[in-house]
Formats: C-alpha cells, sequence, structure tokens
C-alpha cells in the first residue's frame, strides 16, 4: 500500500507518505492518521515549520512493516511495567509485529529519521481478520530508544486499534479476551455504584430518623 496526502502550511505543502508491506497478500491493513496536520507539529521543528510557511516543500514518510512475530518474549518485557499485575500481562497473547519508521526532508534534501512523536500522535489500524473476535480487547506494546509503552485501544471498534502514541519502533499488536478482567481478581465482590451507595445511605438516615422519632414520642 502507498498513499500521499499533502497539507498546506502557510504558502508550502507537506506530503505525507505511508508505505505499509505485509507479508500476507490477502491482508493488506487500513493505516491511518487521526489529524495529519497533528502530524506535521509532532515530526517537525518549529524552525523546519517557519521553512516551510514560507513556501518550501516537505515530506514525511512513514514506512510499515508487519512481519511474523520474532523470538521475543513479550512477557518478560511486560513485566517492566511495575504498575501492570502479573495477572494482566499473563492473560495477552501475541498477534502480529509491526515495524515503524519515520523520515523527513524539506526541498529535496537528504532524508532524516525520526525517533519519536514530540507529541502524542493519534493513529488507526485495522486488525486482522483471523483475530477479530467478539468479547477480545487490544493493546499495541511498543519498544522503542530502550523505552516501553503499552497503549490501550481508545476506539473499542471490534476491527480496529486506535492509539494516542509518542514511540516510533517495533511493536507487537497484543489481544486478550474480556472474560479474563472479572477472572483477574478472583474471590473479589464487585464493587457498589456510587449511586446505589447514596441511596442505601438515604433509606438507612430515614429509618434512623423514624426510630429516633419512635423513641421520642413514647417519652
Amino acid at each position: 500500500m502507498h498513499e500521499t496526502t499533502q497539507i498546506s502550511y502557510g504558502l508550502g505543502t507537506v506530503d505525507i507518505i505511508l508505505n505499509i508491506e505485509s507479508p500476507n497478500s490477502f491482508y493488506e491493513p487500513n493505516f491511518h492518521f487521526t489529524d495529519y496536520e497533528q502530524v506535521l507539529y509532532s515530526c517537525l521543528t518549529q524552525k523546519e515549520l517557519e521553512q516551510i510557511s514560507d513556501g518550501e516543500h516537505a515530506e514525511i514518510t512513514f514506512n510499515l512493516n508487519l512481519t511474523n512475530i520474532p523470538d521475543m518474549d513479550i512477557t518478560s518485557s511486560l513485566s517492566r511495567f511495575i504498575e501492570i499485575s502479573d495477572r494482566f500481562y499473563n492473560d495477552l497473547e501475541n498477534g502480529i509485529f509491526l515495524n515503524l519508521e519515520a523520515y523527513k526532508s524539506l526541498e529535496g534534501g537528504e532524508p532524516i529519521k525520526i525517533e519519536k512523536f514530540s507529541e502524542k500522535t493519534a493513529f488507526q489500524l485495522e486488525i486482522p481478520t483471523d483475530l477479530v473476535k467478539d468479547g477480545r480487547e487490544f493493546f499495541l506494546y511498543t519498544d522503542s530508544l530502550g523505552g516501553t509503552e503499552l497503549y490501550e485501544d481508545i476506539d473499542k471498534e471490534l476491527t480496529t486499534l486506535s492509539v494516542n502514541a509518542g514511540t516510533i519502533g517495533n511493536s507487537v499488536l497484543l489481544y486478550r479476551e474480556k472474560s479474563f478482567i472479572s477472572a483477574s481478581a478472583p474471590g473479589r465482590l464487585p464493587t457498589p455504584e456510587p449511586q446505589y451507595l447514596c441511596v442505601v445511605g438515604i433509606v438507612l438516615l430515614l429509618l434512623l430518623w423514624k426510630r429516633i422519632d419512635f423513641l421520642h414520642k413514647k417519652e
């Protein structure tokens, strides 16, 4: 898949180019950014934006390569997230492996590799049909520049993954069955909703008031 989106900025223009390669000829995923103008601010410096505004042309190229899962221990890597319980990451399953690289160039100059987004950037990826299943939720685990991030799917759609990411690099699409959420804390009773607690409190206060009123009349 090869797609180019041109954005006007001041007197200049920016071509945002998406190149996607997949080993599966039957799966050419739909990958796109939610806000292409946001991509400019995430990938270009203020000086570069000023040059474009004065009339220069720039290109930002994203190369997304989907491959088979390499020999890597995802569970071990996820254990670095100390805020995530063992039960949480042990339930995650590997989906597909993605490698995202980004480059930028101005007026035909040499491409410069973009190591990370300067601000969070939202994009959406179509999930392979063989992974789509009711009651399944998806995550994107990214390892870039020695740092790791676990992004939750923010659109909650069955066939797409949407994340607001700050990293560019190697990623794994992970998934788990939603049934594991209730099973992650065996023996724990569900927490009552706040509105029910409020109603129960009011009822108890009324009963207490009636009891006090009854005792007062009896005296």
